[in-house]
């Protein structure tokens, strides 16, 4: 017993001295995990707190990346809800380590380092719906100028370094205090008054306010880079050094192409969808199917309906088949009556002016009209088919940009398929509606392949798009579909080009 005893002691003693001589759990922690202090505000779709299931954490673009560069570059950042400009003060004094989303100015540099630029942002003027005419300009210094001259009252948010430094000079200049306006964007557009602000931001806030129809952009926009920003009193150089390596390591390993796609690619998408010549394509497409639709009813001598019907089923046909297999909220033929009323303008409009033309066969238009629409039918199907190929190009760009909208992935996919049932949907309706035992869209006719092809292309070049996230270099490949698809069409009709068919 005596033993036993005498060997537990021996035990607890050694545990005793193994507990002393070890280090304080929360020691070794601090010592390890390198933490830097940081902050966040809300920036949508930049930085957001998402609430769900009752607990909440803040989200978006700029945080994911924050953590991840952190992560590889060996670092933990702490950053609570902390006001932007309370979080720059900060890092003046040395009390926060780390800021994101930082233009670098020289009053910053006085007591800031910045990180190699590890984003760019694009700020825009956001002005009442038809005011960018009365302010024309095609540089930002020209933009500057004519808010002088117009007395433009501008809202600017006071904690944003602007990347312009024109626009900077301005906002400092005391004789212009009375043209500047600080207030925040929901009071800034019910007062419909001008702000500058971030792109993707702005059209959050138009969209969450319900201002599409009230506002607009100004053309002219300017792109700044983005730092990380270190505070001088706090952080030591290698840990720049750290920081900027981690950083060129997610953009070349595609993390950055990734998570830009994930929260800024939707938001400019939708900008794309709401632009007015997308609409403007849209539109056209409408008019050619719901034209060519119109001259088949005539040609084969169907009833007002009946062309209804057949001017129908291609302008909106293919866009409804694409909605229900998107499962998209609103179908687009739904959402504006502007796409059922060319089709009703057309048809009735046209129905009349060919049952008056044929009405007047004596007179010059009669004649001319009744021969081109009778006597000439090889015309009228050539007419049809042009239609059809501005249709084809059209309904091409909107399957590719809908795919986009409704984030099908992988889009290399489901761009070309969403790009074929918009622009061929509609047609092979309407020929099996019409009881075409051909029905040409899919029986010879190299039609659907070709929007397939071109959404293809047009789909990779959306991809390519997401490292740049350039409007108007998207805006450039939309308009090189939309005329390749058409040349392509009009190409294959001029040399007789079939699609071969499985048996002879």
């Amino acid at each position: 017993m005596k033993r036993y005893l005498h060997s537990s002691a021996c035990c607890l003693w050694l545990v005793s001295l193994i507990i002393a001589s070890w280090p304080p759990v929360v020691g070794a922690y601090e010592n390890d995990t390198k933490t830097l202090s940081s902050g966040w505000s809300a920036y949508p779709p930049y930085s957001y707190i998402e609430r769900a299931e009752g607990i909440s954490q803040w989200k978006g673009l700029d945080v994911e990346l924050l953590r991840e560069v952190a992560k590889r570059a060996g670092y933990f950042v702490d950053a609570p809800d902390v006001d932007w400009a309370k979080l720059v003060h900060g890092i003046e004094t040395g009390k926060r380590d780390i800021a994101a989303q930082a233009t670098r100015t020289p009053e910053r540099e006085k007591f800031a380092t910045f990180s190699v630029p590890y984003r760019t942002e694009t700020m825009v003027l956001i002005v009442p719906r038809g005011k960018s005419a009365s302010l024309p300009a095609s540089t930002i210094s020209a933009l500057v100028d004519r808010i002088k001259q117009k007395k433009f009252r501008l809202g600017v948010d006071p904690a944003i370094a602007y990347p312009s430094a024109e626009v900077r000079a301005f906002l400092a200049d005391p004789g212009r205090s009375d043209q500047i306006v600080e207030i925040n964007d929901r009071e800034l557009l019910q007062n419909l008054i001008g702000y500058l602000a971030d792109r993707m931001v702005a059209a959050r806030t138009i969209r969450a306010n319900g201002a599409d129809g009230v506002v607009e952009e100004h053309p002219v926009m300017v792109e700044g880079s983005l730092h990380l920003m270190f505070s001088k009193a706090s952080v030591p150089p290698q840990v720049v050094a750290d920081f900027n390596q981690a950083i060129e390591s997610v953009r070349a390993d595609g993390t950055y192409a990734a998570l830009n796609e994930k929260y800024t690619f939707p938001i400019l998408v939708r900008l794309t969808l709401k632009s007015e010549w997308f609409t403007i394509v849209d539109i056209v497409g409408t008019a050619a199917f719901a034209l060519s639709g119109l001259l088949l009813a005539f040609r084969f001598k169907y009833d007002i309906f009946g062309a209804l019907v057949l001017a129908s089923l291609p302008a909106v046909g293919g866009g409804v088949v694409r909605d229900l297999i998107t499962n998209r909220e609103t179908l687009a033929v739904l959402s504006s009556p502007i796409y059922v009323e060319i089709v009703a303008v057309l048809v009735v409009g046209g129905f009349v002016a060919i049952r008056v033309a044929i009405a007047l066969r004596e007179s010059a238009f009669g004649v001319a009209a009744a021969g081109l629409l009778e006597r000439r039918s090889k015309h009228v199907q050539f007419l049809i088919q042009v239609l059809d190929a501005i249709g084809l190009a059209a309904f091409t760009v909107t399957g590719v940009v809908v795919a986009l909208a409704t984030q099908s992935e992988p889009l290399l996919l489901w761009g070309p398929i969403l790009a074929a049932i918009t622009a061929a949907g509609g047609g092979i309706l309407r020929d099996v509606v019409r009881s075409d035992p051909n029905v040409p869209f899919i029986k010879g006719e190299l039609y659907p392949e070709i929007a397939l092809v071109w959404g293809a292309i047009l789909s990779g070049y959306m991809i390519w798009q997401t490292r740049q996230l350039n409007a108007d270099e998207i805006a450039l490949g939309i308009v090189v579909t939309f005329l390749g698809a058409f040349l392509t069409r009009i190409a294959v009709i001029h040399f007789g080009i079939r699609s071969p068919r499985m048996s002879g």
